[in-house]
C-alpha cells in the first residue's frame, strides 16, 4: 500500500515537474521589485533592495572636517571604513532636524550602496517593505523641491506617493562632490 501511494506521489511530482516547462517563463520585468520604505528628514521615500548592500545599524560616526555637503563623517561597517552621508541633506538640501547641532539625535539606519559599498547612507527610520511595479512609476517631476536627479518617480504606497531614490544616482552625486573637493586648492578648503 505504501508503495502504491509512493508510487502515486512520484508520478505526480513528475508531471508537475514536466509541466513547467511548457509554461512560458516568467521574466524580472514581470515580478514586482522589493524596497523599503524609509524616512529621512521630512522625507518618505522608497529604496529599491536590490540598490542595497546591506541596511546596518547606525554605529559611531566619527565626524571630518571640512568634508562636502552632507558628509556625517566615517562608520566602521564589518572591518572597513565607510563614509556617512545624511540622505535628508542629499534629497532635500536640508540637513535632519538637530543633525548640525552637538547632541542632535542620530541617524538609526544606514543603508550601504550595491554599486559603492564605502557610501553609507544614514536615514532617520525604516518605515516598513512595499512591493512596487516595475513598470507604473511615475514622473516626480514637481513632487518635492529639491531632489533632482536622486528622485525621479514616484509609487503609491498606502494611499499616498512616496519619491523612488536612485541610489546609484546619490553614490554618484557624492562622488563628484568629494571629487570637486579634492581638486580645490588647499587654501579654498
Amino acid at each position: 500500500m505504501k508503495r502504491a501511494l509512493l508510487a502515486e506521489r512520484l508520478a505526480a511530482l513528475q508531471a508537475a515537474f514536466d509541466a513547467s516547462f511548457a509554461e512560458p517563463a516568467r521574466t524580472r520585468a514581470e515580478e514586482p521589485a522589493r524596497a523599503l520604505a524609509v524616512r529621512a528628514g521630512d522625507r518618505r521615500l522608497l529604496v529599491r533592495i536590490e540598490e542595497l548592500a546591506a541596511v546596518e545599524p547606525c554605529r559611531r560616526i566619527v565626524p571630518l572636517a571640512g568634508g562636502p555637503p552632507g558628509l556625517l563623517g566615517l562608520v566602521g561597517l564589518r572591518g572597513r571604513l565607510a563614509a556617512a552621508y545624511d540622505l535628508a541633506a542629499l534629497v532635500s538640501g536640508r540637513p535632519r532636524a538637530g543633525a548640525d547641532a552637538a547632541g542632535g539625535p542620530a541617524p538609526r539606519w544606514l543603508l550601504v550602496c550595491a554599486e559603492h559599498p564605502d557610501i553609507a547612507l544614514a536615514i532617520d527610520e525604516i518605515e516598513g517593505h512595499a512591493s512596487i511595479p516595475r513598470e507604473g512609476a511615475r514622473s516626480a517631476a514637481g513632487e518635492r523641491e529639491g531632489a533632482g536627479e536622486l528622485v525621479t518617480e514616484a509609487v503609491e504606497v498606502d494611499g499616498g506617493p512616496r519619491g523612488l531614490l536612485r541610489v546609484a544616482a546619490v553614490a554618484d552625486t557624492v562622488l563628484r562632490r568629494a571629487q570637486r573637493g579634492a581638486e580645490r586648492p588647499k587654501e579654498d578648503r
